[in-house]
């Protein structure tokens, strides 16, 4: 009978056991553990791997994920199979089983998980790296540092400044007199009183020393410290409007911003482009510009007044919310501008992001002008016309020129081209013995001397595809905007002459009358052409400044001040789109 007793009690264990593992929201709580047998854990995820199948959760660290690891949401009550991709950085609405060898296998999802809050990876001085030799941070309602794993934290007092270094993947706390405070593996969180912000004091912006809303994560690995800000995803973007677009812009143009932005990010936070690093975007280019340029009262109202707007393709998808500083005149399409994620050039074009004249028609103002995009003489026409006038004729880099001779044309490609075939070696291509162009090693001397160059092809909006370069040692193929334009770089520390100046004019100039530049980066633009003189050199006629494909900034702003409102701006440049809420997201 107890035999019998004894059997029944483990069978009604094993049952029991089945249905935790199967349905763990059936626990009445959540703890979280260690992880050895069969644990169920729920923790914040703070990394995702998916390359080297690791997920990395808030307390127990890296974990990796069983090969026949699952992944399931519970949504209204039912289970839906998901994969890695639904499983978010940041989420805290995710609990894991963990097999008797520390790996995960099963990964369940409770309900939607929402977009609250931003992770922003924050770079060095001049945006260089996301490596830190040390961070100094200050508030002046002071500062709280904890250590979740060792349950520790210590105060630091108003204005007093705290430092932290790095050796191995350790990292030391140090005050401002120099005196050790803490020490430890773990990652550590800086906060500050509500309201209050965060002084990160060695780091040099636009506007000086920043300052952040939100939290800080401090890790150390390799003797380098990362810094992540995880901000509320709102306040986030009241340090990215500004630091994209000035406030002088006027409101409405800050509004087609602001609901740019949201979804640009969103795009970011879906994409996972940084989830193995353990935050969504970066405080540069690479992703949007945050917290470069202080808040303001009217940036922060554009924000606040499309709280949660982004624009929806009709096919279901996140806006590709792509944009630029100017236009000379037209936009390009994207899949004319970038490659697929499979590396096809052109890519699949995409309905809201497409090639528009931008530009009034000089015989009927009402119009916009029209041109033959694939005739050079055109292209090269409407270019050097200073007259015309667009969406963006108030911008000075609404026409642009600039003249090489040719010793220093072919010093900057020589300068450059390598580079660009290092980063991109499949749209830098050599011309073989059969007439074909091939991706090879370009040679030490690169193109040598400069003999000629022409276009190949361009897109809808006029943006050179392919740019032909012909030099002593062979003829060279440049494909897509953004090799060409940094190939051809007008710097005198690539042409090796005299400063470069790159001359601009405003819409309906008769001359080059806006101060020219010295030495820019790169080219503004790849909508442009130029002239060939065999004494001289060569001269590039251009117009805009930027990549050319989604909002118009300057566009932007024009429509906004002449009483377009901030839908219709995003209608106009991302047509075929719908605005909707951020709720839609996270299911």
């Amino acid at each position: 009978m107890i035999i019998k007793k004894v059997y029944k009690l483990i069978r009604i264990v094993a049952a029991v056991m089945l249905l935790v593992g199967l349905f763990p929201q059936l626990l009445p709580g959540q703890a979280n553990v260690s992880a050895s047998s069969w644990d169920l854990v729920t923790e914040k995820i703070m990394a995702k791997d998916t390359a080297n199948k690791t997920l990395e959760l808030e307390i127990q660290g890296v974990l990796p994920l069983h090969e026949d690891y699952e992944v399931t949401q519970i949504i209204d009550g039912k289970k839906v199979e998901k994969s890695l991709k639904d499983v978010r950085v940041g989420a805290e609405n995710v609990t894991v089983r963990v097999n008797h060898k520390g790996e995960i296998h099963k990964i369940f999802i409770e309900g939607p998980t929402p977009v609250e809050n931003m992770r922003v990876g924050i770079m060095t001085t001049g945006f260089a790296s996301m490596d830190h030799d040390k961070i100094e941070m200050s508030s002046p309602t002071g500062l709280t540092i904890l250590d979740k794993r060792a349950n520790a934290s210590f105060e630091i007092g108003a204005n007093e400044k705290i430092i932290f270094t790095a050796v191995s993947n350790v990292v030391t706390v140090k005050n401002q007199d120099g005196a050790e405070v803490y020490s430890t593996s773990n990652r550590l969180y800086v906060s500050t009183e509500e309201g209050s912000k965060i002084k990160v004091d060695n780091i040099t912006r636009a506007a000086g020393v920043p300052s952040y809303r939100g939290i800080f994560e401090i890790t150390a690995a390799a003797g380098k410290l990362k810094l992540i800000n995880d901000v509320d995803f709102e306040e986030y973007l009241y340090q990215v409007v500004p630091s994209e677009m000035p406030a002088s812009f006027g409101l409405s143009a800050l509004k087609a911003q602001a609901v740019a932005a949201r979804t640009y990010a969103l795009g970011d936070y879906l994409g996972d482009r940084f989830a193995k690093d353990g935050y969504f975007v970066l405080d540069s280019v690479m992703s949007q510009v945050y917290n470069n340029t202080a808040e303001n009262a009217l940036t922060t109202q554009a924000v606040q007044e499309t709280k949660g707007v982004i624009m929806y393709s009709k096919d279901g998808s996140l806006v590709d919310a792509r944009y630029y500083s100017t236009s000379g005149g037209f936009g390009a399409s994207k899949h004319q501008v970038w490659a697929d994620g499979d590396g096809s050039f052109p890519g699949q074009a995409v309905p809201y992001l497409l090639a528009q004249s931008h530009t009034f028609d000089p015989n009927d103002s009402s119009k916009m002008l029209t041109i033959d995009t694939s005739d050079e003489q055109q292209i090269l026409d409407f270019y050097k016309t200073l007259s015309y006038r667009g969406y963006d004729d108030t911008s000075a880099y609404f026409r642009w020129k600039v003249s090489f001779t040719k010793e220093e044309l072919a010093n900057t490609i020589n300068s450059n081209i390598k580079g660009r075939y290092a980063a991109d070696p499949n749209f830098i291509l050599t011309k073989n013995e059969s007439g074909e162009f091939v991706s090879q090693p370009i040679p030490a001397e690169g193109i040598g001397e400069f003999l000629n160059m022409y276009v190949i092809k361009r897109g809808d909006g006029g943006n050179i595809m392919e740019l032909v370069i012909e030099g002593t040692t062979g003829t060279y193929k440049i494909v897509k905007e953004y090799n060409i334009r940094f190939t051809i770089r007008p710097q005198a520390a690539f042409t090796g002459g005299n400063t470069v100046l790159l001359h601009r004019a405003t819409g309906g100039s008769s001359d080059y009358s806006a101060s020219p530049l010295k030495d820019y980066s790169i080219l503004p633009s790849a909508f442009f052409s130029f002239e060939i003189d065999g004494e001289n050199g060569v001269t590039f006629f251009g117009g805009g400044n930027g990549h050319g494909v989604g909002m118009s900034q300057y566009g932007a702003s024009q429509l906004g001040l002449s009483g377009w409102a901030f839908n219709d701006i995003l209608t106009h440049y991302y047509p075929n789109m719908t605005l909707t809420d951020v709720s839609v997201i996270g299911n």
